[in-house]
């Protein structure tokens, strides 16, 4: 994947070609393994592999050759070579299609609006407010790119580890809000069902198949259909608050500024306030780097990606903060939004607003939504596990990393990323508690691959700023000031990401993310010493000009 800005994570490398080789060399790019479908298709991915490779002369007929098939442009060829990495992949995605693809990736108020019950228990309407800060992410290359070159092998395992469970467990988690708005469809019209467990899995592995569908025998239109489903993602969101504020009922400004809530049992409210942010710190920090992991297939990703992000962050505050405005404004009961049968204080906010029929459109749209989130995020869950298992840093990489030839996608790490998040599923069946613990690893990954990413950037700006490649997207002097801001950030969520919702704790309401997340970090490193020691050695070893010191 193309390398962040120097500046911050989430940002991509720059046009300017790095250190140490020049333009005419840079031309010859690994992108050229990329082939079109065609009668000839083995031929020509049998031609464009030699000439990917670093150690063939190309002509420049070869060269365009390479770019017009792979979509690339030149800047994209110049930062695959620098990276060492062949382009494998077709760069289908624009700017907008991208901004459209992780705009819908990142769900901002189709699923933050109905994850708000932890925040309205721990500190009330007022302590939900203070909990909309946001967190910037990045990956483990970076990593491996930014940390002293003694410790780059093992952090940047641990972080790709880190990394590929946060996605993976996102992923499985991310799959379920569709079939629990089937069912909360059928319980506001049937108020005696009861909300089966086998059903929320059978509707999961339902919106598994469908994602997988997509992503595989839908690549090539993938990124086409973004821009319109984006359309309908900012005009449901009007159709939800516009009758929610000339219908619903209304509480008060002090209800809503300055009544916090100790539903949690905790001896302070500040205490509750604080645990209460884990569901503001989830909807920010969760999908906004899918455009990173997804550089490799956008066209000018070194100029786009960041930009990308940027405006997707500025989009999705501009949604999601009127959104939770929205919610607690008319939450004229608190205790009844939080024990409402559908539990979603979302909904009961619709309750007020609109007839069952109209909350089932909504919901339906929502729904929708939600399916193409899904495969969405299931692309970017796959670009990320092909990415690691490339590097080798996971078990069975070669298969995990292979490419179809015919769809120029990476089919296994797809089938895989499937495959486990059904087992998920069917964990739900016998203890949907294991479920939440097990997925709620998400943000606790994700917080501890950024924080370590974003400390390992501010590292290397302060220690040797030298060996940063140049940037298209830099904030200059706010660099250092953003990335510490960042990184201690990152650090006190991560800490408060572990605690449980409520007091006293039992084994029902212990927030399982800690036992999970060490046991998880235990498996890597015992993988890591009886066998990842001898395939990872980190891609820092095949950026040029890093390289050279690892052999």
């Amino acid at each position: 994947m193309p390398l962040p800005s120097t500046s911050t994570p989430g940002q991509s490398q720059t046009r300017t070609h790095g250190i140490g080789y020049s333009d005419e060399v840079e031309m010859a790019d690994h992108s050229a393994s990329v082939t079109r479908p065609s009668k000839d298709n083995g031929m020509i991915r049998e031609k464009l592999t030699a000439i990917a490779d670093v150690n063939t002369e190309n002509t420049l007929e070869d060269q365009d050759a390479t770019l017009l098939l792979s979509k690339s442009t030149p800047a994209d060829a110049a930062n695959m070579r620098r990276m060492g990495k062949p382009q494998q992949l077709i760069r289908h995605f624009r700017f907008l299609s991208t901004v459209s693809f992780v705009a819908l990736a990142t769900a901002a108020w189709e699923i933050g609006l109905f994850v708000l019950t932890p925040g309205l228990t721990d500190g009330g309407r007022a302590g939900l407010m203070a909990s909309m800060a946001p967190i910037a992410g990045a990956q483990y290359h970076w990593v491996s790119e930014f940390a002293p070159d003694k410790y780059q092998r093992i952090l940047s395992y641990i972080s790709g580890w880190t990394s590929t469970i946060a996605w993976q467990a996102g992923n499985a988690q991310g799959l379920f809000p569709v079939g629990s708005l089937i069912q909360t469809m059928i319980l506001i019209n049937d108020d005696s069902y009861g909300f089966p467990s086998w059903q929320g899995t059978l509707l999961a592995f339902m919106a598994v198949l469908i994602a997988y569908t997509g992503v595989v025998y839908g690549a090539k239109v993938l990124p086409y259909w973004q821009n319109a489903v984006f359309v309908v993602h900012i005009l449901a969101y009007l159709g939800y608050i516009i009758p929610v504020w000339v219908s619903s009922p209304r509480a008060t400004h002090a209800q809503v500024w300055t009544e916090f809530d100790n539903g949690g049992g905790w001896n302070s409210m500040g205490l509750s306030v604080l645990i209460g942010q884990l569901s503001g710190i989830s909807t920010q920090c969760g999908g906004i780097d899918t455009a990173a992991h997804m550089s490799e297939e956008i066209k000018d990703a070194a100029y786009s990606v960041p930009r990308v992000m940027v405006a997707v962050y500025i989009i999705n505050a501009l949604i999601i903060f009127p959104g939770v405005v929205t919610v607690v404004y008319h939450i004229d009961d608190l205790n009844a939004a939080l024990n409402d049968p559908t539990t979603y204080p979302a909904i009961y906010v619709l309750r007020g607003a609109m007839s069952v029929g109209w909350i089932t459109v909504i919901l339906v749209l929502i729904a929708l939504l939600n399916v193409a989130s899904n495969i969405v995020y299931l692309a970017a869950v796959t670009r990320d596990l092909f990415a690691f298992a490339r590097d080798r840093g996971l078990p069975f990489s070669r298969w995990i990393s292979q490419i179809d030839d015919k769809r120029h996608i990476p089919v296994n790490a797809c089938i895989l990323s499937s495959g486990v998040a059904c087992c998920l599923a069917l964990i739900y069946i016998g203890s949907p508690l294991a479920f939440y613990a097990i997925t709620s690893l998400g943000a606790v990954s994700l917080l501890q691959c950024y924080t370590l990413s974003i400390g390992c950037l501010l590292w290397r700006r302060l220690n040797h700023p030298e060996t940063l490649p140049p940037a298209q997207f830099s904030l200059g002097r706010w660099g250092v000031p953003v990335n510490v801001a960042a990184v201690v950030y990152g650090t006190w969520c991560f800490f408060w990401a572990f605690w449980p919702q409520q007091t006293p704790v039992t084994a029902a309401s212990l927030n399982w993310a800690a036992p999970i997340f060490v046991a998880a970090l235990i498996g890597a490193m015992l993988y890591f010493v009886f066998t990842a020691r001898k395939t990872y050695v980190g891609p820092v070893t095949e950026v040029e000009g890093r390289k050279e010191h690892f052999r």
